[in-house]
């Protein structure tokens, strides 16, 4: 038994004095619940909305208060022209619209039928699916309250000045007319058949990518430090540096060619259009694939191991690129901590212009932002990857 407690004392030495094997043991199930419990949501909140509302009469405006009482919709905006609504689209400044049809209370009061358009950007049909349910049954909602309101005024022996003419001017007591319908009318952007390829084929874009060129850049820089054959190269007449650089010019190949696969298997198996610019597409991809070297690099200078790399890489690339580009779950029902973490995911910026120049068809200066953040990440990682390696080679 002293021997036994001897070899568990000796193991706990080991597991201590390795900070690096530590931090990933106590911290990574920290990071995971944290990541796991408040990413993975398919509920949608705080959805940017804009209305268009020729009527502005009663039953629109309640309406209206009904979705901003709601936490799943912010009404950011009250449009004059159908042209607002695209170019709200267009500049993803909402993920929803509310189009009322003209007349809309008389309409559902004495017609029996009025409609109301939900358009919502389907090119992450998850959650547009979300908020057109949602946005349905607050609709839905009303429409119920509307007709026991007016069940009531009809047997509820209200006076006549109060039941036949309401705030704006129309009949509301008659027990003759038709009963209220409300129709909602749903319009999906970009993605009309709502295909869940189109939300997938970006984000497996991206995924793919980052999987390929840093954590496998990262891995093979690391193996040649663990196996010790680093040296040999590093005194051979090549410089170091240009010696790193041809070791990740292979997966920079690779990458190429898984990006030239997906987009046939997209275009030719799974049905998604490339409505953009090819170009665009291409050059987005490639400073993407530059980000996405310069962590595999950044992190074969943190690591000893490929153990370590594989963590690492696992950590700080796989589980954001996944749970927090907006590939599978919406940043807006994220909470807004984990929103502003959202921003240093190169993932995130590279999945929103793939979306905008490959579903939406829209040009560059729609994707504009998302290149130039993707281009300063390129720029600050590879400058940081260099400085560490030189000095790890010194």
């Amino acid at each position: 038994m002293k021997q036994f407690f001897s070899f568990v004392q000796k193991e706990f030495y080991h597991i201590l004095r390795d900070r690096k094997t530590l931090l990933v043991l106590l911290v990574m199930p920290v990071v995971e619940i944290i990541l796991f419990g408040f990413a993975l949501s398919t509920e949608i909140k705080n959805l940017k909305m804009a209305v268009l509302d020729p009527s502005r009469d009663e039953a629109t405006g309640r309406i209206i208060r009904d979705f901003e009482a709601s936490n799943y919709f912010d009404v950011v905006y009250m449009a004059e022209r159908v042209e607002d609504i695209d170019r709200l689209f267009l500049g993803n400044g909402i993920d929803l619209a509310l189009v009322f049809e003209g007349n809309f209370y008389s309409k559902a009061l004495h017609e029996g039928d009025a409609s109301v358009q939900i358009i919502a950007d389907g090119t992450n049909i998850n959650t547009a699916t979300m908020a057109v349910f949602y946005a349905s049954n607050i609709i839905a909602a009303y429409q119920e309250q509307m007709a026991q309101e007016r069940l009531f005024q009809a047997i509820g022996g209200e006076s006549t000045e109060l039941s036949q003419v309401d705030n704006a001017g129309y009949s509301s007591g008659s027990t003759t007319s038709a009963p209220v319908r409300i129709t909602p009318l749903v319009k999906m952007l970009y993605n009309p058949q709502g295909k869940s390829a189109f939300t997938f084929v970006p984000g497996v874009m991206g995924m793919i990518l980052m999987l390929i060129c840093a954590m496998m850049t990262a891995v093979a820089i690391v193996r040649e430090k663990e196996r010790g054959t680093m040296e040999v190269l590093l005194v051979s007449p090549v410089k170091p540096l240009v010696m790193i650089f041809a070791k990740t010019v292979p997966y920079l190949v690779v990458s190429t060619v898984n990006l030239v696969t997906i987009l046939l298997l997209s275009v030719f198996v799974l049905g998604v259009p490339i409505s953009g610019s090819l170009v665009w597409l291409f050059v987005l991809s490639l400073v993407f694939i530059l980000v996405s070297l310069a962590l595999g690099i950044l992190i074969s200078t943190l690591v000893e191991n490929q153990v370590a790399a594989m963590l690492a890489s696992g950590m700080l690339l796989m589980l954001p690129t996944i749970l927090l580009s907006g590939m599978l779950f919406p940043i807006e029902a994220m909470p807004r901590v984990l929103q502003w973490v959202t921003y240093i995911v190169p993932a995130r910026w590279y999945i929103d212009s793939m979306k905008v120049i490959m579903i939406q068809g829209l040009g560059i200066e729609y994707a504009l932002d998302d290149l130039l953040v993707l281009m300063g990440m390129a720029a600050v990682l590879l400058g940081l990857s260099l400085k560490f390696y030189k000095n790890r080679l010194e």
